[in-house]
Formats: structure tokens, sequence, C-alpha cells
């Protein structure tokens, strides 16, 4: 842990009298991350959820930690990726500490698997990122790994810093965190519009009355695009439906994630095998189907045969938020004085998480900036966008 339980002294807002200094709109793990930050930054903090924490698209997540892995090593996610990676590791003593709760990591590493055409890109992948703990596999030594593979793979591109754990514990030990460190948690409370003083938002309406604040940021995952065109300003958010699945996984259990262009393999500390995902245009539809269960067993079959003797143990699906360059949106909104937005983190927002929250803060709080920040700015889009007055 980084010199014991943090507490830093109150920014910007030292001494506000009324209502609080930030409402955080959305219960999902981006939105608890953030809460935990600001009160970390000694701000006052109101966090309201519509439903439970977690509820939605980080409940219903796979839990992967792999930048490399989902990117085949290039674009700005990689950075991104490994540097909040890095964080949220040197952040789950601290969040253990304060929620009682454990998030699982298992550091198991990933391995990309080589379709027959993808052998020499993903091999110069790893050469390239060799520096990142990667390497290649050639056919043989991948086999001597896992020899339950289907003869078909070319060889893989081993990432042994990417990892995993459990989605929804880690949202939650970051919700109970922020309660800890002074934070008002409120599941169960929908946020029906935003209060607004001039130009300037000044807090929310929820069906439990007003939160009057200094601040506002939207983390309301797909939803967020709803909220910010009642105040005028288009975000380019859509829903990408991702259907994911759960098996007994097989004995012994496997090495490493299995990563494929179509399926991918997550082991767990419970014993059990998550498999996923689609990636669907299907609107704010959040229900599993059989074509997709069954579209996603065969994949994970073909990878690994011996999965066709295992037990099926349930299904679900969540909505991504997904921006058009798959780079969430990170910061103040222009022209809505009082307006934050961190949302559209794709699949990526449990990796992002500790990279976003504390980029964000402090930002908000202390008025600096960080660099990672300028990749994910939110009025990058403005241009292309339609903004109403």
């Amino acid at each position: 842990m980084r010199g014991g339980l943090r507490r830093r002294p109150p920014g910007r807002y030292l001494g506000r009298m009324a209502g609080c200094d930030v409402v955080v709109v959305g219960g999902g793990v981006i939105g608890c991350a953030v809460a935990f930050e600001l009160a970390c930054e000694g701000a006052s903090v109101v966090l309201v959820e519509r439903d439970e924490i977690g509820a939605h698209a980080s409940g219903a997540a796979a839990g992967m930690l792999a930048p490399i892995a989902e990117s085949s090593g290039s674009g700005p996610l990689v950075d991104l990726g490994l540097r909040s990676l890095d964080r949220i590791a040197r952040r789950l003593p601290e969040l253990e500490e304060l929620s009682g709760i454990d998030p699982k990591l298992l550091r198991c590493g990933v391995l990309r698997l080589a379709p027959p055409g993808e052998v020499e890109d993903l091999r110069a992948a790893a050469a390239a990122l060799a520096g990142h703990a990667c390497e290649w596999l050639d056919p043989d030594e991948l086999h001597k790994r896992e020899p339950r593979l289907a003869e078909e793979w070319g060889g893989a591109l081993w990432a042994a810093r990417e990892a995993c754990l459990d989605p929804l514990s880690l949202t939650r030990a970051y919700a109970v965190s922020a309660e800890r460190r002074g934070a008002d948690v409120r599941p169960s409370t929908a946020a029906r519009g935003v209060i607004r003083d001039g130009a300037r938002v000044a807090g929310i309406r929820t069906d439990a009355g007003d939160i009057p604040a200094g601040d506002v940021v939207l983390c309301a995952g797909v939803w967020s695009g709803a909220i910010g065109a009642a105040l005028g300003r288009d975000f380019p958010i859509e829903p990408v439906k991702g259907q994911i699945l759960e098996l007994e996984a097989p004995e012994p259990t496997l090495p490493a994630i299995l990563w494929t262009p179509d399926v991918y393999l997550v082991p767990r500390p419970d014993g059990s095998l998550r498999v996923g995902a689609t990636v669907e245009r299907a609107g704010f539809d959040a229900r599993p189907t059989a074509g997709a269960v069954a579209a996603l067993l065969e994949a994970a079959c073909g990878v690994l045969p011996p999965l066709s003797e295992c037990r099926f143990e349930r299904a679900w699906a969540g909505l991504r938020p997904a921006t058009p360059d798959r780079l969430p949106l990170v910061g103040r909104v222009a022209g809505r004085p009082g307006l934050w937005i961190a949302a559209g983190h794709y699949r990526n927002g449990i990796l992002l998480s500790a990279l976003t929250a504390e980029c964000l803060a402090a930002e908000l709080v202390r008025g600096e900036a960080p660099p990672e920040l300028k990749a994910l700015d939110p009025s990058r889009f403005s241009s292309a966008a339609a903004t109403r007055t």
C-alpha cells in the first residue's frame, strides 16, 4: 500500500456551505471510482444510481485487464491501459482494506492465439512489445502450455502482464471505499434532470429530491447521451450489446486467458470460466439470446474442444457505451460550466477505471490537467456533432 490509507486535504471546495461539492451520476465502475478519488481529494460527494451498484455494464463484464490483447499492441489504448493496469494493482490493497471486498485479481497473462492468416502480424507485434513483457510462442511452445487447444493455431502472442479480476467486486469495493472516505452513495435514486443557474449546471434533480452541487459528473454509461441531449450537448455514445457465458471450468484450469478474434476464455479463481463476448448493435435490448449463446459455445469449443463436456452455468448481457473512436469521453464539457463527463469506455471500463478517476479528480479538484486526458477530451467530436443551444 502506498503510505497507508490516503486522506488528502480539501482542494478548491474548502468552505462550501450548501449542498455538496460534486454529484456523480452513475453507479458503475467508473462512477464509483470517480466518487472514491474525489472523496480522497477532500471533496464532499454524492453518488446516485437508479438501480443497484454495478447493475449494468460493469456487472456484466468479463473483468479482463488486457490492453495489449484487446488492441493488438497499437493505438492509444495500449499506453492508457497499461498505466491504468498498474494503478489498479497499486490501488487494490487500499480498496480491500477500506471495503473488506477482495476483487480477486488474477495475474494469469493472456495468450492471444494466432489464426494462420495473422501469424506474421502477431509475431511482429510480440517483438515490438518485448519491453512490455510480451513474447511470441510458436505452435509447439503454445501447445506445451495448453495441450488441449485445437491444432489450428499458428502460435500466440504471450502478454504476461495482463490479468483479470471480478468486475462486480471491484465496483462494489470502490463504492464502499468511497463511503468510508465520506461519500454519500445512494442506490435506487434516479437522476431526472439537472438544476441550472443560467448556463451553469448547479446540481441534479432526482426522484428523491434536488441535490445542489458545485459540479456534476456524468458517469451513466450508455445513458449519458440522453442527459447530455437534455442539456443541448450531443455525446456520441451508442449502446453495443455484449453477451457472455459462464461455464464450469475444465480441470486443470486454464493457465491464462485465451483470446481469439471470435471469442475469449477467462478463468476465474472460483473454478468457473467466462466466455465472451458478442458485439451487437441492438439498441437498449440487454437480453441474452439463444443464437448468441450457441455461437459463443461453438467458438469456445472450437478453441478448446474439451469445453463441450463442461457444465453450462448461465448467460447474461450488458450494454457497452461506445464512441466512434472507441476511446472514452473524460473531462470538462465545453459550454456547460459545472458539467463533466466520464463515459464511453466501451469494452475497457474496468481496465481504465483507475486512470479515469485519478485524472478527472486531479483536474476537477486541483485544476491539474493530466496529459492522459488530452486523447480523451470530450470536445474532440464537437466539430462533427450537432451542438444545440
